[in-house]
Protein backbone atom coordinates (compact mmCIF):
# COMPACT_ATOMS: atom_id res chain seq x y z
CA UNK A 1 0.00 0.00 0.00
CA UNK A 2 1.19 3.50 -0.89
CA UNK A 3 -0.57 6.63 0.34
CA UNK A 4 0.77 10.57 0.90
CA UNK A 5 -0.74 12.98 3.62
CA UNK A 6 -0.91 16.28 2.49
CA UNK A 7 -0.83 19.17 5.27
CA UNK A 8 -3.43 22.10 4.08
CA UNK A 9 -3.70 23.19 0.65
CA UNK A 10 -0.32 21.42 -0.47
CA UNK A 11 -2.30 18.76 -2.73
CA UNK A 12 -3.37 21.03 -5.15
CA UNK A 13 0.04 23.08 -4.93
CA UNK A 14 1.99 20.05 -5.89
CA UNK A 15 -0.62 18.66 -8.67
CA UNK A 16 0.01 21.77 -10.35
CA UNK A 17 3.97 20.42 -10.72
CA UNK A 18 2.36 16.88 -11.41
CA UNK A 19 3.43 15.31 -8.01
CA UNK A 20 0.49 13.05 -6.99
CA UNK A 21 1.43 9.68 -5.92
CA UNK A 22 4.33 8.11 -4.34
CA UNK A 23 6.88 7.51 -6.50
CA UNK A 24 6.29 11.20 -8.18
CA UNK A 25 8.11 12.14 -4.78
CA UNK A 26 10.28 9.15 -3.68
CA UNK A 27 11.56 8.14 -7.10
CA UNK A 28 11.00 10.29 -9.96
CA UNK A 29 11.71 13.90 -8.37
CA UNK A 30 14.70 15.54 -9.24
CA UNK A 31 16.48 17.20 -6.36
CA UNK A 32 19.95 18.13 -4.98
CA UNK A 33 20.88 15.47 -2.08
CA UNK A 34 23.07 17.30 0.74
CA UNK A 35 22.99 14.19 3.30
CA UNK A 36 22.61 10.49 2.88
CA UNK A 37 23.19 7.51 5.02
CA UNK A 38 22.33 3.99 4.36
CA UNK A 39 18.72 4.19 5.72
CA UNK A 40 17.73 7.59 4.76
CA UNK A 41 19.04 10.56 2.62
CA UNK A 42 17.78 14.55 2.40
CA UNK A 43 17.22 16.58 -0.54
CA UNK A 44 16.25 19.68 -1.35
CA UNK A 45 14.25 20.51 -4.41
CA UNK A 46 12.40 23.93 -5.24
CA UNK A 47 9.04 24.59 -7.52
CA UNK A 48 7.69 27.83 -9.07
CA UNK A 49 9.25 30.51 -10.62
CA UNK A 50 10.90 34.04 -9.93
CA UNK A 51 9.12 35.60 -6.76
CA UNK A 52 6.83 32.30 -6.49
CA UNK A 53 9.41 29.61 -5.93
CA UNK A 54 9.13 27.82 -3.40
CA UNK A 55 11.77 25.96 -1.34
CA UNK A 56 11.24 22.31 0.76
CA UNK A 57 13.20 19.66 2.05
CA UNK A 58 12.80 15.88 1.83
CA UNK A 59 14.13 13.09 3.84
CA UNK A 60 13.78 9.73 2.67
CA UNK A 61 13.61 6.37 4.83
CA UNK A 62 14.07 3.29 2.99
CA UNK A 63 14.01 -0.30 4.62
CA UNK A 64 14.56 0.98 8.52
CA UNK A 65 16.26 -1.04 11.17
CA UNK A 66 13.72 -3.35 13.29
CA UNK A 67 15.18 -1.29 15.95
CA UNK A 68 13.11 1.91 14.45
CA UNK A 69 10.18 0.36 14.19
CA UNK A 70 9.60 -0.59 17.84
CA UNK A 71 11.08 2.70 19.17
CA UNK A 72 8.34 4.62 17.33
CA UNK A 73 5.77 2.02 18.37
CA UNK A 74 6.87 2.66 22.03
CA UNK A 75 6.73 6.15 21.81
CA UNK A 76 2.85 6.60 20.03
CA UNK A 77 2.05 2.86 20.75
CA UNK A 78 1.00 1.80 17.19
CA UNK A 79 3.13 0.31 13.91
CA UNK A 80 4.12 4.54 11.97
CA UNK A 81 6.65 4.46 9.71
CA UNK A 82 9.53 7.01 10.20
CA UNK A 83 8.17 9.59 7.98
CA UNK A 84 4.98 9.60 9.90
CA UNK A 85 6.75 9.52 12.99
CA UNK A 86 8.65 12.61 12.65
CA UNK A 87 5.17 14.14 11.02
CA UNK A 88 4.07 13.49 14.44
CA UNK A 89 6.59 14.91 16.26
CA UNK A 90 6.65 17.66 14.09
CA UNK A 91 2.99 18.47 15.48
CA UNK A 92 3.26 17.83 18.60
CA UNK A 93 6.04 20.04 19.20
CA UNK A 94 4.28 23.04 17.20
CA UNK A 95 1.14 22.03 19.59
CA UNK A 96 3.20 22.49 22.07
CA UNK A 97 4.87 26.11 21.11
CA UNK A 98 8.13 24.94 20.13
CA UNK A 99 8.60 26.29 16.76
CA UNK A 100 10.40 23.73 14.06
CA UNK A 101 10.00 23.08 10.02
CA UNK A 102 6.79 23.30 8.80
CA UNK A 103 5.26 19.93 7.30
CA UNK A 104 3.93 19.55 4.04
CA UNK A 105 3.36 16.14 3.03
CA UNK A 106 4.51 12.37 4.09
CA UNK A 107 4.09 9.52 2.26
CA UNK A 108 4.50 5.84 3.11
CA UNK A 109 5.10 2.52 1.11
CA UNK A 110 4.14 -0.33 3.30
CA UNK A 111 4.12 -4.42 2.85
CA UNK A 112 2.64 -6.99 4.49
CA UNK A 113 2.03 -4.51 7.69
CA UNK A 114 5.87 -3.40 7.52
CA UNK A 115 7.15 -0.15 6.12
CA UNK A 116 9.45 -0.71 3.20
CA UNK A 117 10.03 3.09 2.31
CA UNK A 118 8.78 6.74 3.08
CA UNK A 119 9.32 10.13 2.69
CA UNK A 120 8.59 13.30 4.68
CA UNK A 121 8.51 16.88 3.06
CA UNK A 122 9.36 20.33 4.46
CA UNK A 123 8.83 24.09 3.86
CA UNK A 124 11.85 25.76 3.65
CA UNK A 125 12.48 27.92 7.46
CA UNK A 126 12.69 31.64 7.26
CA UNK A 127 15.31 31.12 9.74
CA UNK A 128 19.20 30.82 9.58
CA UNK A 129 21.03 27.70 11.15
CA UNK A 130 22.44 29.09 14.23
CA UNK A 131 26.01 27.41 13.27
CA UNK A 132 25.62 29.67 10.65
CA UNK A 133 24.74 33.14 12.45
CA UNK A 134 27.36 32.49 15.25
CA UNK A 135 29.90 32.47 12.07
CA UNK A 136 29.32 35.08 10.08
CA UNK A 137 28.14 37.56 13.42
CA UNK A 138 30.06 36.41 16.62
CA UNK A 139 32.94 38.31 16.71
CA UNK A 140 31.58 41.02 16.06
CA UNK A 141 29.23 40.81 18.90
CA UNK A 142 29.84 42.46 22.12
CA UNK A 143 29.47 40.19 25.21
CA UNK A 144 26.41 41.23 26.54
CA UNK A 145 24.98 40.06 22.90
CA UNK A 146 26.53 36.88 22.87
CA UNK A 147 25.47 36.21 26.63
CA UNK A 148 21.63 37.34 25.76
CA UNK A 149 21.67 34.90 22.50
CA UNK A 150 23.09 31.95 25.06
CA UNK A 151 20.58 32.60 27.83
CA UNK A 152 17.55 32.82 25.55
CA UNK A 153 18.60 29.57 24.15
CA UNK A 154 19.11 28.16 27.37
CA UNK A 155 15.50 28.97 27.91
CA UNK A 156 14.47 27.37 24.59
CA UNK A 157 15.79 24.21 25.78
CA UNK A 158 14.40 24.70 28.81
CA UNK A 159 10.76 24.83 27.25
CA UNK A 160 11.15 21.83 25.16
CA UNK A 161 12.09 19.78 28.02
CA UNK A 162 9.47 21.21 30.41
CA UNK A 163 7.34 19.36 27.30
CA UNK A 164 8.92 16.48 28.23
CA UNK A 165 10.23 16.40 24.89
CA UNK A 166 14.02 14.41 24.53
CA UNK A 167 15.87 15.14 21.98
CA UNK A 168 18.81 13.08 21.27
CA UNK A 169 20.02 14.69 18.37
CA UNK A 170 20.19 18.09 19.92
CA UNK A 171 23.35 19.91 18.66
CA UNK A 172 24.37 23.93 17.20
CA UNK A 173 23.20 23.06 14.02
CA UNK A 174 19.87 21.79 14.36
CA UNK A 175 18.68 24.65 15.85
CA UNK A 176 17.31 27.94 13.70
CA UNK A 177 17.89 31.42 14.74
CA UNK A 178 15.63 34.44 13.74
CA UNK A 179 16.38 38.24 15.57
CA UNK A 180 13.07 40.24 15.92
CA UNK A 181 12.46 44.02 15.33
CA UNK A 182 12.53 44.25 18.86
CA UNK A 183 16.23 42.53 19.39
CA UNK A 184 14.94 39.38 20.96
CA UNK A 185 15.67 36.04 19.08
CA UNK A 186 13.65 33.39 18.71
CA UNK A 187 14.82 29.46 17.67
CA UNK A 188 13.64 26.60 16.16
CA UNK A 189 14.69 23.22 16.19
CA UNK A 190 15.22 20.29 13.23
CA UNK A 191 16.53 16.75 12.60
CA UNK A 192 13.18 14.78 15.13
CA UNK A 193 13.14 11.08 13.65
CA UNK A 194 14.86 10.02 16.93
CA UNK A 195 12.83 12.73 19.07
CA UNK A 196 10.72 10.82 22.52
CA UNK A 197 8.04 12.17 23.82
CA UNK A 198 6.56 11.89 27.20
CA UNK A 199 9.78 11.65 29.44
CA UNK A 200 10.64 12.75 32.85
CA UNK A 201 13.99 11.36 33.12
CA UNK A 202 16.73 14.27 34.28
CA UNK A 203 19.43 12.17 33.14
CA UNK A 204 18.04 11.81 29.69
CA UNK A 205 17.52 15.41 29.71
CA UNK A 206 20.80 16.02 30.72
CA UNK A 207 22.42 14.01 28.06
CA UNK A 208 20.37 16.38 25.81
CA UNK A 209 22.52 19.16 27.22
CA UNK A 210 25.87 17.53 27.10
CA UNK A 211 25.46 17.28 23.50
CA UNK A 212 24.41 20.48 22.74
CA UNK A 213 27.49 21.25 24.97
CA UNK A 214 29.85 19.39 22.93
CA UNK A 215 28.98 21.39 20.04
CA UNK A 216 29.29 24.48 21.02
CA UNK A 217 32.86 24.88 20.04
CA UNK A 218 35.62 26.74 22.29
CA UNK A 219 36.63 29.20 19.80
CA UNK A 220 33.27 30.67 19.75
CA UNK A 221 31.91 29.84 23.65
CA UNK A 222 34.12 30.03 26.29
CA UNK A 223 34.18 28.36 29.66
CA UNK A 224 31.85 31.47 31.01
CA UNK A 225 29.49 31.34 28.43
CA UNK A 226 28.75 28.02 28.65
CA UNK A 227 28.42 27.55 31.84
CA UNK A 228 26.24 30.73 31.63
CA UNK A 229 24.12 28.34 29.17
CA UNK A 230 23.52 25.55 31.77
CA UNK A 231 22.92 27.75 34.59
CA UNK A 232 20.05 29.49 32.30
CA UNK A 233 18.81 26.70 31.75
CA UNK A 234 18.40 25.89 35.23
CA UNK A 235 17.10 29.51 35.83
CA UNK A 236 15.51 29.30 39.34
CA UNK A 237 17.04 26.38 41.23
CA UNK A 238 19.25 26.38 43.89
CA UNK A 239 22.90 27.29 43.50
CA UNK A 240 24.30 23.39 44.83
CA UNK A 241 21.74 22.44 42.21
CA UNK A 242 22.95 24.28 39.46
CA UNK A 243 26.43 23.36 40.31
CA UNK A 244 25.55 19.44 40.46
CA UNK A 245 23.77 20.05 36.82
CA UNK A 246 26.80 21.54 35.40
CA UNK A 247 28.89 19.23 36.52
CA UNK A 248 26.86 16.25 35.07
CA UNK A 249 26.72 17.63 31.63
CA UNK A 250 30.07 18.94 31.63
CA UNK A 251 31.28 15.30 32.20
CA UNK A 252 28.85 14.10 29.52
CA UNK A 253 29.97 16.51 27.29
CA UNK A 254 33.29 15.04 27.44
CA UNK A 255 31.97 11.52 27.22
CA UNK A 256 30.66 12.59 23.64
CA UNK A 257 33.57 14.16 22.78
CA UNK A 258 35.64 11.26 23.30
CA UNK A 259 33.79 9.50 21.40
CA UNK A 260 33.36 11.64 18.20
CA UNK A 261 34.92 15.04 16.59
CA UNK A 262 33.55 18.54 16.71
CA UNK A 263 32.11 19.77 13.96
CA UNK A 264 33.56 22.62 12.92
CA UNK A 265 31.59 25.69 12.04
Amino acid sequence: MKRIVFADSWSAFFGEFNLKSFDDFFENLPAETIGVNRKRNVVTFSLGSDSQKKKFFMKRFSHPHFKDMLFSFRNIGRPCSQARYEWENIRLLLDNGIETYRPVCFGEKITCGIENSSFLVTKELQSQCLTDFIRENWDGFQQQQKEKIVTSLAAFIRKIHASNICLPDLYVWHIYITENTDGEYDYAVIDLHRMSRNVTSRSRKIKNLGRLHHSMLDSYFDEELKQLFVKSYAADGQDGDIAALLAQVEKYSDTVSARRRQVQY
